[in-house]
């Protein structure tokens, strides 16, 4: 089986960049050949697959991000060659249109993946009145797939909400081998801590708005004003990273971080707090769960389909910065808390593996290829 997958931007930070990697490794142990047609990979040679860049332009709203000229000449002669069996498309911008009259003239299957809710971006950029155009383009994409796939239950019932059919819950996995407890470093949270019985609370993500960074920014301070018994680490990169550490002075800002170095970040800490209620499901979250840390979210999107409350951690209603502040105070002053529901995460993740992710999207791409 050979699958040509499209997306408007590879960047290695990037979620949805993060778990294409991750198909592609689980494609290769079952033999099949891929290829990717984007607008720009920033890394090419971390894909161990041939990659065909077409011309594209920066995004006006987010300059780290590129949108791909439309129609197939940039890619057309290469694809032909390759002979793809499946087209999938990971992002609804002018790649896809291209993809789909690629499909359309050559008689291919097209599946799609439904990564991310842009509706719920748009009054970050004080841009809500496009909400029912881009409900509008999102759908005229959607409805020409044979199946749709999104990472968790609320976002596959949005969809259906909005008229898209044959929609279906793939929750995406974690990495058990690189995201777990094993990378616990004593001698990393000696550096960090100025007392050995303080909590580091932890954040990582892409710095940009969307991700609700002002609910981090007031948990924070409200945080620093009435207890001394933590300190927040930030993991990450993005436009509004300057501006958050003028907010938050006393918080380490350490950049973005890959590989061994992310892995005991993550397991040397013990809270993590992700306020973000725009996620369709949460990478981070699922690999700070593998990695030990009790996870406080925002009870919205993705984290409502990962995270039971009180169980295998706490949703905090959004936007609700003392409903956040009185979930970690409480783990903050119970350890015997903190270790329950870490026993609870590490039990959840070990049916959140990529074998099983694959395996369920290998099944459907059968299903339409017979």
């Amino acid at each position: 089986m050979k699958i040509a997958y499209f997306l408007g931007t590879l960047k290695n930070e990037d979620g949805v960049t993060r778990v294409l990697s991750e198909l592609i490794k689980e494609g290769q142990k079952n033999e099949i050949e891929s290829i990717i047609i984007t607008g720009w990979a920033e890394n090419e040679s971390s894909f161990p697959i041939p990659i065909i860049q077409i011309p594209s332009f920066i995004f006006p709203l987010y300059k780290e991000y590129r949108i791909p000229l439309p129609g197939m000449h940039g890619f057309e002669k290469q694809l032909d060659k390759f002979h793809p069996d499946i087209i999938h498309i990971h992002s609804p911008d002018t790649s896809a249109w291209a993809a789909l009259k690629y499909e359309k003239k050559n008689k291919i299957p097209i599946v799609a993946t439904f990564h991310t809710d842009f509706c719920s971006y748009l009054p970050y950029y004080h841009l809500s009145f496009l909400r029912p155009l881009v409900w509008f383009i999102l759908k005229k994409i959607y409805t020409q797939m044979s199946f749709v796939t999104t990472p968790s239950e609320v976002v596959s019932n949005m969809l259906i909400q909005h008229k898209i059919k044959n929609v279906y819950t793939v929750p995406w996995g974690v990495e058990l081998e690189k995201f777990n407890t094993s990378f616990y470093s004593l001698e990393w949270r000696n550096k960090i801590l100025k007392r050995e019985k303080q909590n580091i609370i932890l954040y990582v993500g892409r710095l940009t708005w969307e991700k609700d960074l002002r609910t981090l920014v007031n948990v924070f301070k409200l945080l620093k004003n009435n207890k001394d018994n933590f300190k927040m680490v930030i993991v990450g990169d993005g436009p509004a990273r300057r501006k958050l550490e003028t907010l938050m002075p006393e918080a380490l800002f350490v950049g973005h971080l890959e590989g061994l170095e992310l892995s005991k970040v993550y397991a040397s800490c013990d809270i993590f707090l992700f306020p973000s209620y725009t996620e369709t499901f949460g990478n981070v979250t699922i690999e700070a769960m593998a990695s030990g840390l009790v996870i406080v979210a925002a009870n919205a999107g993705g984290s409502k389909s990962i995270i039971l409350d009180n169980e295998n951690g706490f949703l905090a209603e959004p936007k609700n910065t003392d409903d956040f502040y009185n979930k970690i105070c409480l783990l903050l002053e119970n350890k015997q808390l903190q270790e329950k529901i870490k026993n609870n995460n590490l039990d959840f993740v070990k049916t959140h593996t990529w074998e099983k992710v694959f395996d369920n999207l290998l099944q459907k791409y059968l299903k339409i290829l017979s």
